[in-house]
């Protein structure tokens, strides 16, 4: 780890003194209001670089290697040991070894399917609505797992869904969410590998501290158990969740020591708009602009591969590794793309 990375207590010291705190003031010394202040520059700056707007003579922001994650989710075999029978919302089993694990799956049972809401013992779980009439006991059934919750960090899914079947990884088609929902309305539910996918976002309850969260649904029903991989822009968290007892003044923000010029550089921009706007107007910002613009050509030049191969027409038949040579970049507007 180099010593050069920007901490949080170096950070916080430095729009300390640009706000005219003091650079070596003790934080415990300022008021709630001076502390409320600077964290509010330093979250707004870390937003500002982690989200940038589009450079000059671009069209698009960019967007960050170092915020890519990997993520995994695993679906479940069908399940349908034991008989059940229904009585309003309830949902009791014979035999039928329920889990909590299966609150947010699809109870499927004489033709009709329902969403398990609820998990008493394994006996005995709830769904959201009743079935159109009780069912008896002894009624065969089966429970299918659509529906996976993505990590509480997703923020959007970077290129395929993909699955190992034993021969290769086998990518899942990308539909809308309205799609699959027909598929499952126009046809029995079919049990298989999945071979459609769709980004749900779950619902926010007003007045709770949850964040907005996000599901991927597939289709058809997984017949077995299967991970499904996948590559997605990560939402970095605060580095300052405990400033008052100082826990947090040696937290890094991601982006490493290459860009902790620039992420200074971002929370100060904050702060001159905070307070200095006036009498210097722009010249963070500009500072800013000017850091951004080197940090994202470092992350393009050091995050990707040298190229995207030779663009041959396969006329010579060649079936060797093509030269370095005749690897080639393209710039555009003074930006160089690999």
């Amino acid at each position: 780890m180099s010593t050069l990375m920007l901490t949080f207590g170096k950070l916080r010291a430095e729009v300390q003194r640009y706000m005219g705190f003091g650079r070596g003031t003790d934080w415990d010394t300022l008021t709630t209001d001076a502390q409320g202040d600077v964290l509010s520059v330093i979250e707004r700056g870390l937003r500002q670089f982690y989200n940038p707007t589009p450079l000059p003579n671009e069209s698009s922001a960019h967007e960050w290697s170092f915020l890519r994650g990997l993520g995994v989710v695993t679906t479940a075999a069908p399940h349908s040991s034991g008989t059940i029978s229904t009585s309003s919302t309830s949902v009791t089993g014979s035999g039928t070894n329920f889990t909590v694990l299966m609150v947010g799956r699809t109870i499927y049972a004489n033709g009709e399917s329902r969403l398990i809401s609820g998990y008493v013992n394994p006996s005995l779980i709830t769904v959201d609505r009743e079935f159109s009439s009780n069912l008896t006991a002894g009624t065969t059934y089966e429970i299918y797992d659509f529906d996976h919750e993505l990590p509480a960090d997703f923020g959007g899914l970077k290129g395929q869904v993909t699955y190992e079947d034993g021969e290769g990884n086998v990518p899942l088609q990308w539909i809308n969410e309205s799609a699959i929902r027909i598929m499952r309305s126009e046809q029995s539910i079919r049990k298989d590998e999945p071979e459609y996918f769709a980004l749900v976002p779950k619902t926010v309850v007003a007045g709770t501290t949850s964040q907005q969260r996000f599901e991927l649904t597939v289709w058809p029903a997984p017949d077995a158990v299967y991970d499904l991989h996948f590559a997605y822009t990560v939402m970095t968290d605060s580095i300052s969740d405990d400033p008052s007892a100082n826990a947090d003044d040696n937290n890094y923000p991601v982006g490493a020591m290459v860009h902790s010029e620039t992420i200074l550089a971002s929370c100060l921009a904050v702060a001159e708009q905070m307070i200095d706007e006036f009498n210097n107007p722009g010249k963070m910002q500009a500072r800013f602009i000017e850091r951004l613009a080197a940090s994202i050509s470092y992350d393009r030049r050091n995050a990707l591969p040298d190229g995207f191969g030779y663009n041959a027409d396969n006329s010579d038949k060649s079936t060797h590794v093509p030269s370095r040579r005749r690897l080639q970049t393209v710039t555009h507007n003074n930006t160089i793309y690999p």
